[in-house]
């Protein structure tokens, strides 16, 4: 944020040069200034120039008028040149078309023979407001990101959830543990027609019914509109998979929603040990994708990986690429061999370029062996008969 004192940029919109060079007079002494002739030209000074801080403009511009440029202004999707102060500058006579811009947008009005101590100082006011008006919205951006519980839900916020789901996953990799973020999609089908914001209230009920449902342990937070992640540690995919099963079962209650709502739920799942690397947002963007990809085949699988072709509740297929050997050997160190007994086809395949070169090695060193043995005997000298 550019402190007043710092000489804050003016620009003056008139077509008159007469009065452009009479208000650039007036406040040359205290801001920076910058002139253009119509009203196209304001534009795109407001559109390139961020340091503009405040815009004097002539309520009959030509090419694009006082009225037009408010409106593109109070329309625009840039917050600086939405929330920018437009100050129109119009005669003495012209008091209902300065009511008409103040109606559609703009901040004040000068009349055109202004008195220089009079507009440094509604300047200075504009700018003050201005300067007030940002570091407000920065305290409000700073509250909404140090804020860890979203009060609609009773869910974690977003942001805070991926912070606590890393420090989650690095407790897991020092621990040999594994790490699983289910994601559901929810959609909701009404019986009846819906009243504005219906679904929103509905779909907050089923958060509170989600953060009713989880264990203390659990992490989850709204990820979208009618979607939710939960994080868990993991002890194989049987048990990630049957957690989701039983959040399925709670989500699609009639009850979790209110009555007369149907309760559709897509579910994807990912988990860190398909990739050590990954990060805590990493891992949920997978969950997400696999939750959409559940979504648009509108089946009741539990997508686990993309190339296990999904799961249900009663059958669990092992991710083809979600076990390496350097994993497999961890697991089994820790005692958790089951888990990678699905995928012993895989390792092995994977360790038989190893195998034979292991084969291979011995039957070189065997052979090694052999010839030194066989040598070493053509050198010694055979024994005496004893008869003769």
């Amino acid at each position: 944020m550019e402190p007043v004192s710092e000489r804050a940029r003016i620009l003056i919109a008139d077509d008159s040069r007469i009065v452009r060079a009479t208000l650039a007079q007036h406040i040359r002494d205290r801001f920076d200034v910058r002139e253009v002739a119509d009203g196209e030209a304001a534009w795109q000074a407001m559109l390139l120039d961020s340091s503009i801080r405040v815009v004097l403009v002539d309520l009959t511009l030509p090419k694009v008028d006082a009225l037009e440029l408010i409106g593109r202004a109070r329309s625009s999707k840039v917050q600086r040149i939405r929330e920018l102060p437009l100050v129109v500058i119009a005669g003495a006579d012209e008091q209902a078309e300065c009511e008409r811009a103040v109606a559609a947008g703009a901040t004040d009005f000068v009349n055109t023979g202004i008195k220089a101590v009079e507009l440094n100082s509604r300047l200075e006011v504009l700018l003050k407001l201005s300067a007030t008006r940002e570091a407000l919205a920065e305290s409000r951006a700073a509250l909404e990101s140090s804020r860890t519980v979203d009060p609609d839900t009773e869910l974690l916020t977003l942001p805070y959830f991926d912070r606590q789901v890393e420090k989650l996953i690095a407790y897991s990799r020092r621990n040999l543990a594994d790490v699983a973020i289910i994601c559901i999609c929810v959609e909701l089908s009404l019986s009846q027609s819906t009243w504005e914001g219906e679904i929103e209230q509905r779909t907050r009920a089923i958060a509170r019914s989600l953060a009713a449902t989880i264990r203390l342990e659990d992490l989850a937070s709204r990820s979208d509109r009618h979607e939710f992640c939960i994080a868990t540690q993991s002890d194989g995919v049987a048990g990630v998979l049957h957690f989701a099963a039983r959040l399925r079962k709670v989500l699609e209650n009639i009850d979790a929603a209110g009555a007369g709502v149907e309760v559709w739920t897509c579910i994807g799942v990912a988990c860190l040990s398909e990739d050590m690397r990954l990060t805590a947002e990493q891992l949920r963007q997978i969950s997400q994708k696999r939750a959409q990809q559940a979504q648009t085949t509108r089946s009741r699988r539990i997508v686990l990986g993309a190339g296990d072709g999904g799961a249900t509740e009663q059958k669990v297929r092992a991710d083809e690429g979600s076990m390496d050997i350097n994993l497999a050997l961890t697991l089994i160190r820790s005692g958790r061999t089951t888990e990678v007994v699905p995928h012993l086809p895989r390792l092995v395949h994977q360790l038989r370029p190893l195998m034979a070169l292991v084969r291979q090695q011995k039957e070189i060193a065997l052979a090694n062996k052999e010839t030194v043995v066989h040598g070493s005997l053509q050198g010694v000298p055979r024994p005496l008969d004893q008869r003769s």
